[in-house]
């Protein structure tokens, strides 16, 4: 009885040291993510204290993911190569947790959603150089405006169509996805276009080959179309600007708007001035 009561002691204490040793390596093979900081549109950003939201999303070297955090807290990881992203819309821009190769984000079919999310960085242990994560907003704003004085009461309804080159952004390289996609939405109008406006979120265009186009529909209560109209050219989409188009609904006699004005920003567009899209 002696002999096992020394064999269960012995193996306890051997036990421990094993166990003790696997803690004191596991504490040897982690590291402190302490040193980041977050940006939006290359501004400082924080997380409003009391707010539950988790801008930082964490994937292992091969993509898959790995983790998903506060930016209230400091962590640790294992030690290793990950790759890092943040946005402060994450339920938006990560609604489901997938490999980073597979993240792509799509243009929102009623063109009411910003895309906001930083590229995906390369940071890896001990994790001591500063990490930085620029959330960018990678959508601008189409807003359409009527500038009629004159009511037409024969339409009750206006619907907007505009037709966009990009229909996705895939995260892990920052490129988007070339496929045209038409987003559209319908607005009544009880004054008979006069003080029509509409504002359609899509992704910016860089290049003059992803511009987009609009097409109208005038319709009744019945939501039958009564005539067609189409704003004629192409307009750019500057990343988290605003592109405004100022043109009349109710010109008589025409099928196809020429005569309007864009503004970016608030500054007049013409074809030759180039403006900052990054």
């Amino acid at each position: 009885m002696k002999k096992i009561l020394n064999k269960i002691l012995t193996y306890g204490a051997l036990l421990f040291l094993i166990t003790s040793c696997e803690k004191d390596e596991l504490k040897y093979d982690t590291s402190v993510v302490s040193n980041f900081e977050i940006q939006l549109n290359d501004e400082p950003w924080s997380l409003n204290t009391g707010i539950s939201t988790k801008p930082i999303f964490i994937y292992k070297s091969d993509g898959e993911f790995f983790a998903n955090y506060s930016s209230h807290y400091r962590f640790a990881l294992e030690n290793g190569t990950y790759k890092f992203l943040a946005t402060d819309i994450p339920d938006q821009m990560v609604p489901h947790p997938v490999n980073l190769n597979d993240l792509i984000i799509p243009q929102a079919v009623n063109a009411d959603q910003p895309v906001k999310i930083s590229a995906a960085i390369p940071y890896q242990s001990p994790f001591k150089d500063l990490l930085t994560m620029n959330i960018l907003t990678r959508s601008g704003i189409l807003r359409l405006k009527a500038k009629d004085i004159t009511a037409d009461p024969s339409y009750t309804n206006i619907k907007a169509i505009v037709t966009v080159k990009r229909n996705g952004y895939k995260v892990v390289d920052e490129t988007f996805v070339q496929q045209d996609m038409n987003v559209a939405r319908t607005k009544k109008t009880t004054t008979g276009g006069i003080n029509y406006t509409d504002d359609f979120i899509v992704f910016q265009t860089d290049e003059t080959a992803n511009e987009v186009r609009v097409h109208l529909e005038f319709m009744n209560d019945n939501m039958e179309v009564l005539q067609t109209k189409e704003i004629a050219g192409s307009f750019p989409i500057v990343a988290n600007g605003v592109t405004q188009i100022n043109f009349n609904l109710n010109d008589p006699d025409t099928a196809i708007i020429t005569n309007y004005e864009t503004t970016i920003n608030g500054e007049v567009y013409t074809a030759a001035k180039k403006f900052n899209q990054k």
